[in-house]
């Protein structure tokens, strides 16, 4: 079954940063005294990625842009939209990070940038958001990137954070004749859960854990069913479905609801939870160095309680001539 065409632009290419410097997770569960049990079997991590204390959210925003700009040849001047997704923003977060980024990187003041403040859900919410404004702007690209580096805020004595978030940053273009289409998306939020994440009058994360993980996974595999819906597929028709690296005991309990366990992989061991940057590190490995994958379920949730679940889909030739014979518009009118 073909998916239907919801927006003209299409994830082209991911870049990506990881700082190479390491937490090694089984050292710290030792100091915090968290069970070799714990550790394995339900934070899954083993080593946690940890930015320098030099580096700005706006360095790691900008090293990913240049990542992506070595694997695509991109005209700065055809690039429409920049989003930065973050709740950690350079200094006290005036300016936004993405007029910094926009600045440093020297490009046209015809570029709209803002930043969403989103955390580990706002993967999927800045795709639509981004692939909705290129259509209003009648842009050729657009650029979203996500660097949240919780270094800043994470308490390194607290047993129910100091183990699971690593710091890194993404940058996805989207395009014209980007390949991988974006679907319907769903969205959700339960705000009843918001005192579940927060940052204290320190100005340090304080997470339940076991609310947030309850509700991730009673919510999430709704969620995914409606997107499914909206883009008239099942999961017998997926390929991959790419849950955000909360923790192991997450991931597997969303599969294990859903069913199709060996269909969501755990993918973020050596570098952790890396907030909103986590479903776009597992899509660079699914896109440009796994077994090529058709159909990919994307689905991120976190802070807020909130949570969006999307579809891409692999446009072929074949899929493009199917696509065109099914609709009275000509495919020129969708590009």
């Amino acid at each position: 079954m073909t998916m239907p065409l919801i927006f003209d632009h299409g994830i082209a290419a991911i870049g990506t940063y990881v700082p190479r410097q390491r937490i090694r997770c089984a050292d710290q569960a030792e100091r915090l005294s968290i069970s070799t049990d714990t550790l394995v079997s339900r934070i899954g991590f083993d080593t946690l990625s940890l930015k320098s204390n030099s580096e700005t959210t706006s360095d790691l925003a900008c090293l990913a842009i240049e990542n992506l700009l070595e694997k695509c040849d991109v005209d700065a001047q055809d690039i429409g939209c920049l989003i930065v997704v973050t709740q950690n923003p350079d200094g006290y977060g005036i300016p936004q990070v993405s007029a910094i980024v926009h600045g440093r990187m020297g490009w046209p003041k015809t570029m709209a940038a803002f930043d969403i403040s989103l955390g580990c859900s706002g993967y999927v919410y800045a795709l639509n958001m981004l692939a909705s404004f290129l259509r209003s702007m009648g842009a050729r690209y657009g650029m979203l990137v996500t660097a949240d580096p919780y270094s800043k805020i994470v308490d390194p004595d607290d047993r129910d954070t100091a183990l699971l978030f690593g710091d890194a940053a993404t940058a996805t273009l989207l395009a014209r004749d980007g390949p991988w289409k974006i679907g319907a998306c769903d969205f959700g939020t339960s705000g009843d859960h918001a005192g579940s994440l927060l940052i204290d009058g320190d100005r340090r994360l304080r997470m339940i854990g076991r609310d947030v993980a309850r509700c991730c996974i009673k919510e999430v595999p709704y969620s995914i069913g409606r997107a499914l819906e909206k883009n008239a597929l099942t999961l017998d028709e997926v390929d991959v479905v790419l849950l955000h690296q909360g923790s192991r005991f997450i991931v597997e309990s969303i599969g294990n609801a859903l069913g199709v366990a060996e269909k969501t992989p755990f993918v973020a061991q050596q570098v952790g939870n890396t907030c909103c940057s986590s479903v776009p590190l597992g899509l660079v490995d699914l896109l440009e160095h796994s077994q090529p994958a058709r159909t990919i379920v994307l689905s991120s949730f976190g802070v807020g309680l909130s949570w969006g679940s999307t579809v891409l889909r692999l446009d072929t030739q074949d899929d493009k001539r199917e696509n065109n014979e099914a609709t009275a518009q000509p495919v020129a009118a969708l590009t």
